[in-house]
């Protein structure tokens, strides 16, 4: 009964969060269960009180998602429209987060801040901090306070929305010696005490390791023991999500369930060597198992909160704590319940943990694992075999973390691809060794390590020589799998809708396992699915069609156009930070969606990070048949790292010059506008001269000419290009222009800008970049001549679809495709309307 009402309060837990949206279909689909379930308990077909009690789970579940989350979480905080600096005094109230350079921090204001309009947590990043700063600890700062921003692209990942699920109303970033001022230990409070304490161990452990460990061990070791992710490498990263084995790099259930194992095992066979004559005085009062269970809570608790107790780590404490209840209990067999039961208790603290990815696949891992369990554990009436060799016991128990194992890839794969693109069947193999190595010895000895560092007080980590071996034998590993070839298959995000299938096709294999036809046909659709969604096919356009879509890669630019044809050419590819990069983040996921693996023309507009940074990457993962630069070149990191790529992959840099033709096919033309013909080449310019302006006059401005259509993708040309091509140009009206340098004043020409008088504008441009981009006066230009204004930064991704045979252009925004709240006086059904075709495009996008 436990997971038939938990089933019901999630239910009412997705439907309250369906109604600021959907209000009039939420009230009719109610009305409509109490009828049904009426008219099936007077026929008798279920037990009233049963009926009753899901149906009221369902309403409780609607009701305190409406007061947990609609009426107390919403974001309150006003961003700041002076953007001037505030002063903020507050306490630290999470573990503190250390990555090179910088300290991630969530602060909670005083009082004078929580006014409404003020931010309630506000996380803060402290570059170049001068000291260490610990949970509880009060300080101060000065710093812009914004709005949790991303980017917002079709399909792709929302930060925005992932802080806010955290309670995070607002970040900042503060600077150097005196960006963040210390003002009070959390070792002052009484309340706050032993948190400070947990997190100057953590700082302790973290220090040493620094001290004693290389890269890439250092990375991985402060990942799983003190749940440092910020000095992991990030092609480190990749190679563990080709091997399936990402979800070892942070502390989730795998981690927890195996030290609890470990711990459980461990205990329970040294009580059960105690003399037969306490054994049986024991037993009268407690078993070996019950003592086992209690025995494992602290060492498994200490663990996570050793590790940064964050939410997966949370949530992934709460499911082994439940698993060891039921064990205490003695409801071994009841492995639902108890995970019914676990599921309650994270929903009724964060009913948000249901769109977060790690309660999704943490409980379907589970559920797969369950599922199997009940499934191939023998009935209570079968009589056990005394008289199994430890050869076949062996086998017996290799064949059933194979089969488990797969069952958990199986019941994993849409989300691993919803989430990832990515279809990671290598974890079938690599999971089976790769888990209990990590589990039952690196986790075991590195906290071995960190206890003894604790009790030391040293700053070299014990055992540090053996730590770094056997990690490095590890990871090399891992990089010897996830270089096998076919072991990187990345596909589109499977729609909504084949997702319901595919689990629902799961559950009828599982409850009619014994019926052939149902399992025969269940079978069936999950192999098509699967077929499917690895084929990942093209999405093609019909007949003339060509798309243009400018992606939101925040301050930095990057257009892909497709043409009638299928060939792709991709403009710029964004910027690559130190923690993400926008050819892996934004731009890949969006090929891999519309099914693409092959790039034909790849250009490089000019050698600056926001718009190259990002086609490394690209370059790396990619089918690219030809690359397009300006043949100057720079001395930096990104840059070189380019050259490396395009090395690699055996291309050379073909240089773009005006008047040349880089695609034409079907109606359409891409050509170069700039840079001149008589440009002079790398070799010969100075190298003072190749920085700043000079390299955005001589960007790559391309023009796309579809039939009728006439679009111009102008880079960051500034004053001198554009005074050269107003002259050199035709001066004919253009369908779209992507506005140069992001709408920086350096590039307003409002002579070449009423020459073009585009009809539509395109700024590309990251939101609160430090460059006041785009400037009032360059968006005012372009309006004052008709045009529209579309702005990444607050349009997210802008698509333009459109037919060489005709003159009409679709213009689509990110923005427009999410739901909005219904207002129930104004428009209830026609607002409800237009949000199920919104939801019905998502579904099946």
């Amino acid at each position: 009964m436990l997971p038939s009402l938990t089933l019901a309060f999630t239910c009412g837990l997705v439907v309250g969060s369906l109604i600021p949206y959907f209000p009039f279909s939420v009230s009719l689909l109610l009305f409509t269960i109490a009828i049904g379930l009426s008219i099936l308990e007077v026929r008798q077909r279920v037990v009233g009180s049963h009926a009753t009690a899901g149906f009221g789970c369902l309403l409780l579940g609607i009701i305190y998602w409406i007061v947990a989350v609609e009426g107390f979480s919403k974001v309150v905080f006003v961003e700041s429209e002076q953007n001037l600096l505030q002063t903020v005094t507050g306490r630290i109230m999470a573990p503190v987060q250390q990555a090179p350079d910088r300290l991630l921090m969530v602060v909670q204001p005083d009082g004078e801040m929580t006014a409404p309009g003020r931010p309630r947590l506000i996380r803060l990043t402290w570059r170049m901090p001068e000291r260490l700063l610990f949970e509880g600890d009060r300080i101060r700062f000065k710093a812009k306070l914004r709005v949790p921003s991303g980017t917002s692209n079709p399909g792709g990942f929302d930060y925005a929305t992932y802080l806010e699920r955290q309670g995070i109303d607002a970040v900042a970033t503060a600077t150097g010696v005196d960006g963040v001022e210390f003002l009070e230990s959390g070792q002052a409070s009484a309340w706050w005490r032993v948190w400070n304490r947990i997190d100057r161990w953590r700082g302790s452990i973290r220090l040493a390791a620094l001290q004693s460990l290389s890269q890439p061990a250092l990375g991985l070791f402060l990942g799983i023991i003190v749940g440092d992710r910020g000095f992991l490498d990030a092609e480190l990263r990749d190679q563990f999500m080709v091997t399936g084995t990402v979800h070892l790099l942070s502390i989730s259930g795998s981690h927890l369930g195996l030290v609890a194992l470990l711990v459980f095992v461990s205990v329970r066979a040294a009580v059960l060597r105690l003399p037969q004559a306490w054994l049986l005085a024991m037993s009268r009062t407690i078993t070996a198992t019950r003592i086992a269970a209690a025995a494992t809570v602290v060492p498994v608790t200490a663990y996570a909160c050793l590790a940064g107790a964050e939410l997966a780590t949370v949530r992934s404490l709460v499911m082994v704590l439940t698993t060891l209840l039921a064990k205490w209990l003695g409801y071994d067999q009841r492995m639902f319940h108890a995970l019914a039961l676990a599921a309650m208790v994270i929903l009724l603290h964060d009913p948000q943990a249901l769109s977060d990815i790690s309660f999704q696949l943490s409980f379907l891992s589970v559920c797969a694992i369950a599922a199997w369990l009940s499934w191939s554990l023998p009935s209570e009436e079968a009589e056990p075999s005394h008289h199994a060799t430890a050869l076949a016991t062996g086998m017996k128990w290799s064949r059933d973390v194979v089969v488990m194992s797969a069952a958990v890839t199986l019941a994993t794969t849409p989300l691993v691809a919803f989430y990832f693109n990515q279809v990671s069947w290598l974890g079938l193999v690599t999971n089976i060794v790769a888990v209990p190595l990590m589990g039952l010895l690196l986790v075991p000895l590195g906290l071995f390590a960190g206890l003894g560092q604790i009790m030391s007080g040293g700053t070299v980590l014990p055992l540090s020589s053996l730590l770094q071996l056997l990690i490095d034998w590890f990871i090399e590993g891992i990089h010897f799998v996830s270089r096998m070839p076919g072991g990187e298959w990345h596909v589109a995000s499977p729609s909504i809708l084949t997702m319901l299938v595919f689990y629902a096709c799961l559950g009828v294999i599982w409850l009619r396992w014994r019926q052939v036809l149902f399992r025969m046909t269940a079978g069936a659709g999950i192999m098509l699915l699967l077929l499917w969604w690895i084929w990942s096919p093209r999405i093609a356009l019909e007949g003339d069609q060509f798309l243009v879509t400018f992606l939101d890669v925040g301050q930095g630019d990057s257009t892909v156009i497709e043409w009638p044809d299928g060939r792709v050419v991709v403009i710029d590819g964004g910027a690559t930070y130190e923690r993400f990069d926008m050819g892996r983040g934004v731009v890949a996921p969006y090929l891999w969606n519309r099914g693409i693996r092959t790039i034909d023309h790849m250009v490089g507009t000019h050698p600056q990070l926001d718009h190259v940074g990002g086609l490394t990457w690209l370059l790396r993962h990619f089918n690219v048949k030809h690359y397009w630069g300006t043949g100057d070149g720079r001395d930096e990191l990104f840059y070189r790292r380019l050259l490396q790529a395009l090395a690699e992959r055996g291309l050379t840099e073909q240089q773009a010059k005006e008047g040349q033709e880089i695609l034409s096919s079907h109606d359409c033309r891409l050509m170069v506008l700039n840079p001149p013909d008589a440009a002079v080449t790398r070799e010969q310019q100075p190298a003072n001269h190749r920085e700043g302006h000079l390299l955005n006059n001589r960007s790559i401005v391309t023009e796309l000419s579809c039939g009728a259509h006439r679009m111009i993708f102008a880079a960051d040309v500034e004053q001198d290009s554009l005074r050269r091509m107003q002259l050199t140009s035709r001066r004919e009206p253009v369908a779209v222009l992507k506005v140069p340098h992001h709408g920086a004043i350096s590039s307003l020409n409002p002579e070449w800008i009423g020459g073009l008088r585009p009809q539509h504008a395109v700024f590309s441009v990251g939101r609160h970049n430090p460059y006041g981009h785009p400037a009032p006066k360059v968006v005012d230009a372009y309006a004052g001549q008709g045009a529209s204004i579309y702005r990444t930064d607050l349009d997210g991704g802008i698509w333009i679809a459109g037919k060489s045979s005709n003159s009409i252009l679709q213009v689509h925004r990110t923005r427009d495709e999410k739901l909005h709240p219904t207002a129930l006086s104004a428009c209830l059904l026609d607002c409800e309307i237009a949000n199920w075709r919104r939801l019905a495009g998502q579904w099946m996008q």
